[in-house]
């Protein structure tokens, strides 16, 4: 009995002693996931922590300008390039919007 006995306290001394050894490793593995982590953590956080060059409403109003930027100039291409215009700097006069209104109102064109 006395030597079945020492044979359980030397696996439980020889299991505990590879647990130890097993949570040794895990936890070096664990630190250099960390190094690692810790070298890439300014670049994680550049990204994360971007800044914008252009804030977002000078964006959204950018992006209006353009678009009537390139409305206006669809309108003078389509008028003198495809319609019947000759001269594109006709859509910025004020008697042509009225005409093209009255147009669409219906009422007689003079």
């Amino acid at each position: 009995m006395a030597s079945e006995d020492k044979n359980k306290n030397n696996q439980t001394d020889s299991s505990s002693a590879e647990d130890t050894k097993k949570r040794k490793l895990r936890k070096k593995q664990l630190k250099e996931e960390k190094k690692k982590d810790k070298q890439k953590g300014p670049i994680r956080r550049f990204i994360s922590t971007r800044i914008r060059f252009i804030p977002v409403w000078l964006r959204v109003i950018i992006v209006i300008a353009l678009c009537f930027v390139a409305f206006y100039v669809g309108l003078g291409f389509g008028f003198s390039s495809l319609g019947e215009g000759e001269d594109p700097d006709t859509v910025r006069s004020l008697e042509f919007w009225r005409y093209i209104w009255d147009y669409i109102q219906g009422e007689p064109v003079s």
